[in-house]
Parts: structure tokens; C-alpha cells; sequence
């Protein structure tokens, strides 16, 4: 007999990673027999009994487990999950197929699921609900079809009276409608909703609801299924989480990505963490390469190493080499030292990052009498006011403005500041070095004086953007002519944890009209999305232009485990529970290296990976650009170095008063309260990152009192 094609679903892999190790290789092996063989007797092949579409089928891994599919064609399979033997009956006779009348694309509808998760909900809060107005009373059947909902859907929804319910059942439902319900729950019109949401993700040609064919090779079936008949391929996403081989676009993120007219001019693209952010990036740099004139070229930048050799990993994973060839994927001070090496070749000044600067300044500081300025307090003045504007003389540094700074200077003590900083920046042309946003605001001016023509990009795409200084805005701007794409922007100040504030107005990058929010997190559950909340308190932060930013609207659609939080007496007692705690997940079927560790300073991550491998579980040091294999065990770092990254389980330890905010990464507030009060929102936004990492488990530890962020 002929073999079949198999297409997986994106929901397989949750079932897929529930499943004891042990039969994890064995739906490979399943597979790779349902290619070859469909109608082979060991498979057992059949329709269930009762189910809801006469197209399901389920078939035998192993003696306990069974596949739950759908027969699209002769010889096209659609995996849907791998559960024991009795659950798959239930699952499979509760599921259809069906073909979208929006988007045209094929979507599964777990009825079993949804109905099951609607009658689940405690009875006292139905009493409660019920003496409300039904929440989608207003909203017509023949208005969920024109959506996009499906119609088995809506018998369900008419049920609601509430937001908490909706937020309880939208996990359950395909892609489409679970955006629309959302925003209908969050007080959208239907109008709204479709401009918004449906109208994006419509297709353009016509939907016919009996047409298998075209209907799989339209983008929202390519969204929700892996179609590949290799099985190299299939072991490789099996092997791999699914964010390290899948990068999908939901129709808002699809529409500022994608999108067929040009901006005229810089866009910027804001929202919380697992919002998306980045594979909007990805997929922009992709849509510009596509219809990239030859012989230019576009620049994909962010702010660390660690981030830019992710980027370029994310990238190839999208377009391949050929994708690859036409970007330019580099961290921005490495874009600022190249410039400047082109520039002066063998006479260009070595790089100091940023902590040796700082070290410099201290020491300076200490040899002055009085009055005596502190070194963090010159550090971020040279970096926040005379690089930031590029203060070259004593005239032009007395003539600036200082805003941001809260130490008011008069006259003799600016005069003081900068002879200080002559003499700072005397020494390093001595060493022949120079700080890393020095030699921006030099490459800045070089390239400030190039011709239209001479400018090396094309397009710009920045990710991490909260996290640029200004001398890196004013060499962007001068690396790219202005016009139609020029700058395309993703951040959240939300996020911002390093010393970098500024306007993007203010560097001739005007976004007025062109800057969208996004709202929906696909990655953190509804449970750690709120405690990640909570650690921000009532701080205010900055929309990347000089105007407040709020996480308005910002929720999950997923949920999940309540996140822990807990003291303990000793560090050793913490550490030790650590270790229980991390062998508990790996119990629960968490791999080793979907786990990771974080502590706001190396002492305390490297005490945690002690406690581990005291506790005979594989842990490593992650460190530097370097990135550890799957069986190296759980993955051990400061809060820095998590940035980017996500992992199944999150656990933070030490982030007790006496680490968290870390006493050395403050300005005295005697000596600059401004500056204070940013050193604090740092610290801040570094506990919400580190929190925001974790997908399904969330555990915060500290000895002795909690952090200020924890109360």
C-alpha cells in the first residue's frame, strides 16, 4: 500500500509534551509507520465511535496511547494529539474540522474542551454572573460569522456573563475567534473587531468551505499546522520546544509585518513581554527583503551580543541563507565600532564596556577633594547629558539642558563636572580607549556626514529599543536616508534594564501616526502575567518618546499554576528548597533545560547551581554569548542574561531586600534623586523580565526580608 502524508497541528505539542519520556520517541516511530503504511493492522485505524465529525480517526502508538487525526484526503492525516488510551476516544469524539470562513484556512474546534471548561466554573460564580446581562448579548449570530467565529462556538458563548469566564475558555478556541472574543469581552465593537482583527486576517481570495486543497496552502492553516512530509523534520520539532522551530504572526502582528503599503517613515511597534514583539520584527525584515532592490542591504539590530546571535538564529530558522545574505544582523555597538574602524582602521581605540568606564570614573572621583561628586553621578552625566548631545566644549556643556538629572549644578560646579570629564576623557586617549557609547556618539558624527548614497541601509529594524542610548538613535538615523521604511522599531520601556533614556522626536525619528500596541501575550499564563504585574506596582515608565506607557489592555490567553512565592530563614534554606522545588518540576515532565534559574548577581546564581549539582541534578552556568546544550540539565543565570529568553519554569531566587534592588547599582538619592528613582525602575523592570520568562511555572525566593518590588 501507498503511504500517507502527515501534517501536525500546533495544539500536538502540548499533548505531545505531557507524555512520559519513555513514549515521546515512540510517536516518531508512529509516524514514520503512517507514512509508509496507513491501513497497516497494527496501526488499528478507525473512526470513533459517536464522534461529532465523521472525518476523525485514531490509531494505536502504543497499547495504552492511541492518535487522535483527521482524514482530509486519500492519504493526508492531520495529527492532533497523543493521549492514553481512553482520553483520545473523548477527545477525538469531540473535535471538528472545519474550514474558516474569514481567514480560509483549516482550524480545529475542541467542543469536549470548551463545554467541559464552561460547566467546570464554580456554581457560586455562575449564581453571581447570572443576575448580569449576558456579555455578548449585543453581538448577533450572523455578526460572529461575518468574524469569523465558528458557529459551534456560539451556543457556548451566549452561556457568558462575565470576562473572567471568557478568560477562562478563549485557550480552548481556534486562533481567530479567540482574538475576536477577546476584544468583544474588552468592550470592542463589531465594527471595531473587524477593521481590527477579522478584516486583517481575511483572505483575498474566495473561501470555498468544501475546498481542502486551497484552503491548506493559505496562511492561517500554515499558522496552525506543520506540513512537511520529512521525517528529519518531524524529529526535529519533537526534539525542540516549539518556540525554538515555529515563529507565527496572528492577524495584528500579520498586518504591521506584513503590511503592503509602505510606512512613510519611522513605525514603532510597543506591547509586554510575549506580546510578540520580536517576530514582528522578524517577519518585517523578511517582508522588506522580499522586495529589496539588489545591491542593498538591511540592518537588524538590538542592543546585546546575546540578543543579536539569537535574532540572526530566529532569522535563518524563518528565511534560511538566502534570507540571511541580505541582512546585516549585529548588536548596535558593534554597528558603532565598525563604523568608527572603518573610519580610523589600526588607529580606532579599543572598547571598554561599560562597567570598566564606571570603574574609571569611580576612581577619578575618589582622588578629587572636595567638593567631591560621586562616580556614578559623573558616569551618568558624561553618558545622559554630554554624549547624549554630543557636548564637545565647556561653553556647549555650560549652555545644555540636564533634563532627567535631579542635581541641580550652578555655575563654578559645572564648571568642576567638566574638568572632570576633560580629564577623564584625557586618559582614555591615552589607554586609546574608549566606552562603547563614546565611540556611538563618534560613529554618529562620522556618518552624520555621508551623502544620502553613501548611507550603507536601506531599512533599519531595531529590537529591544527601550534599551538604546541616544548617541545609538543619532547613528541609526544617520546610517539610513529617510523615506518610505526607513525605521522600523520594536520595545517596551516596560523592559528597559539598562541606563538609557531618551526621545526618539528628539533624534529626527518622528512616529506620529505610525506606532501601534500590542495587547495579547501568547507566552506567559493569565497567573504569571499578573504576579509579573504586581512587581511593577503604580511606577511610571515612558513610551520610548517622552510620553507616559501604560500595559492598558495588556492580558494572556493562556492559563496555568498559581505563581509561588516564599521566604525562607537562611540562604542555605533557600537553596535547598530550590533544589526540591527544580526536582519537583523535572517530576512533573519539565526537561532539565526547560529550566531556568535566576539571580541578580553571579554570587547567588553560582550558590544555585552549587545547591543543584549538591542535589545530583544537572545544572550549567550560562554565561557570556555562549549557549549551553539540552543535556548540560537546568539552565543557571543572572537576571541580564535571561533577557530574550523564555523557558517552561522559572525559578528567582535571592530576591530579598539585600540583593533586590542591588545596593551598588544605585545612586545615592543625596546625590542625584532623578537618577535614584531610575536606578530603582531598573531594578524593577529587572525582576519583571526575569519573571515574564517563565510559561507554566513561576516560583520568587528570598532569606530574610523580601525586596521592596515584593511588598
Amino acid at each position: 500500500m501507498s503511504g500517507a502524508k502527515v501534517i501536525m497541528a500546533d495544539v500536538f505539542g502540548k499533548s505531545y509534551d505531557a507524555l512520559d519520556g519513555s513514549v515521546q520517541p515512540l510517536v516518531l516511530q508512529f509516524i514514520m509507520k503512517m507514512q509508509r503504511d496507513p491501513d497497516s493492522n497494527g496501526l488499528n485505524l478507525k473512526p470513533p465511535k459517536g464522534a461529532k465529525d465523521k472525518r476523525v480517526r485514531t490509531a494505536r502508538v502504543t497499547d495504552n496511547y492511541r492518535a487522535v487525526l483527521m482524514h482530509y484526503a486519500d492519504r493526508v492525516y492531520y495529527l492532533v494529539a497523543v493521549l492514553p488510551h481512553d482520553d483520545a476516544y473523548d477527545f477525538a469524539a469531540n473535535i471538528l474540522f472545519d474550514i474558516n470562513k474569514v481567514t480560509g484556512g483549516i482550524e480545529l474546534i475542541n467542543l469536549g474542551s470548551l463545554y467541559g471548561t464552561l460547566s467546570g466554573q464554580s456554581k457560586s460564580a455562575d449564581s453571581k454572573a447570572d443576575k448580569k446581562p449576558a456579555l455578548f448579548e449585543g453581538v448577533s449570530d450572523a455578526d460572529f460569522e461575518r468574524l469569523g467565529v465558528h458557529s459551534s462556538i456560539v451556543p457556548a458563548l451566549r452561556e457568558i456573563h462575565s470576562e473572567d469566564a471568557v478568560l477562562g475558555i478563549v485557550e480552548t478556541l481556534p486562533k481567530l475567534a479567540r482574538d475576536v472574543i477577546l476584544c468583544l469581552a474588552d468592550g470592542m465593537s463589531v465594527e471595531e473587531v473587524w477593521e481590527q482583527v477579522s478584516s486583517l486576517a481575511a483572505t483575498e481570495d474566495e473561501v470555498d468551505p468544501q475546498d481542502y486543497d486551497s484552503a491548506i496552502e493559505r496562511p492561517a492553516t500554515k499558522e496552525a499546522f506543520v506540513i512537511t512530509g520529512d521525517i528529519a523534520e518531524f524529529g526535529r520539532i519533537l526534539t525542540e520546544p516549539l518556540s525554538a522551530w515555529r515563529i507565527f504572526l496572528h492577524p495584528a502582528q500579520r498586518n504591521l509585518a506584513e503590511r503592503k503599503t509602505p510606512y512613510k517613515g519611522p513605525a514603532r511597534v510597543t506591547g509586554g513581554p510575549g506580546t510578540g514583539k520580536t517576530v514582528v520584527a522578524l517577519h518585517r525584515v523578511k517582508a522588506l527583503a522580499e522586495r529589496l532592490p539588489p545591491g542593498q542591504a538591511i540592518l537588524l539590530t538590538t542592543f546585546t551580543t546575546n540578543l543579536a546571535n539569537l535574532l540572526k538564529s530566529q532569522l535563518k530558522d524563518l528565511g534560511g541563507a538566502q534570507l540571511l545574505a541580505k541582512v546585516d544582523v549585529r548588536n548596535i555597538d558593534k554597528v558603532a565600532y565598525g563604523t568608527v574602524k572603518e573610519t580610523f582602521g589600526p588607529e580606532a581605540p579599543s572598547r571598554l564596556k561599560d562597567s570598566d568606564v564606571l570603574n574609571r570614573w569611580i576612581e577619578l572621583a575618589q582622588e578629587q577633594a572636595e567638593p567631591h561628586f560621586d562616580g556614578r553621578f559623573l558616569d551618568a552625566e558624561w553618558k545622559q547629558v554630554v554624549l547624549a548631545q554630543d557636548i564637545r566644549s565647556r561653553d556647549e556643556y555650560f549652555a545644555a539642558r540636564r533634563a532627567g538629572r535631579g542635581r541641580r549644578l550652578n555655575r563654578p560646579e559645572r564648571a568642576q563636572v567638566w574638568t572632570l570629564i576633560e580629564e577623564f576623557e584625557r586618559r582614555l586617549d591615552r589607554e586609546k580607549a574608549a566606552g562603547v557609547i563614546q565611540l556611538a556618539a563618534q560613529a554618529a558624527r562620522i556618518a552624520s556626514g555621508w551623502s544620502d548614497e553613501e548611507r550603507p541601509y536601506r531599512h533599519i529594524v531595531v529590537d529591544e529599543a527601550q534599551d538604546l542610548h541616544a548617541a545609538h538613535w543619532k547613528l541609526l538615523r544617520a546610517l539610513v536616508p529617510e523615506g518610505d521604511d526607513d525605521l522600523f522599531i520594536v520595545g517596551d520601556a516596560h523592559q528597559r534594564i539598562y541606563d538609557n533614556r531618551t526621545s526618539l522626536s528628539a533624534h529626527g525619528i518622528n512616529i506620529r501616526g505610525r506606532s501601534r500596541r500590542l495587547t495579547l501575550n501568547y507566552r506567559t499564563t493569565r497567573q504569571i502575567l499578573a504576579a509579573s504585574l504586581n512587581l511593577l506596582g503604580n511606577t511610571d515608565f515612558d513610551d520610548l518618546d517622552g510620553n507616559p506607557e501604560q500595559l492598558r489592555g495588556y492580558r494572556s490567553v493562556l492559563s496555568g499554576s498559581t505563581p509561588e512565592t516564599k521566604a525562607y530563614r537562611t540562604p542555605g534554606a533557600e537553596m535547598k528548597a530550590l533544589a526540591q522545588r527544580v526536582d519537583g518540576w523535572q517530576r512533573e515532565g519539565i526537561k532539565p533545560h526547560e529550566i531556568a534559574v535566576v539571580a541578580r548577581t553571579h554570587a547567588i546564581a553560582d550558590a544555585a547551581l552549587q545547591a543543584l549539582r549538591e542535589a545530583r541534578l544537572a545544572a550549567v552556568k550560562v554565561e557570556d554569548s555562549r549557549v549551553p546544550e539540552p543535556d548540560q540539565g537546568v539552565q543557571v543565570m543572572t537576571m541580564h542574561r535571561i533577557k530574550g529568553l523564555e523557558y517552561r519554569a522559572v525559578a528567582v531566587v535571592g530576591a530579598g531586600a539585600q540583593n533586590m534592588p542591588l545596593p551598588t547599582a544605585l545612586t545615592p538619592e543625596t546625590e542625584d534623586k532623578l537618577q535614584n528613582a531610575a536606578d530603582l525602575r531598573r531594578e524593577q523592570s529587572l525582576l519583571f523580565v526575569s519573571a515574564t520568562r517563565a510559561r507554566e511555572q513561576l516560583s520568587i525566593t528570598w532569606s530574610g526580608r523580601p525586596s521592596r518590588f515584593l511588598e
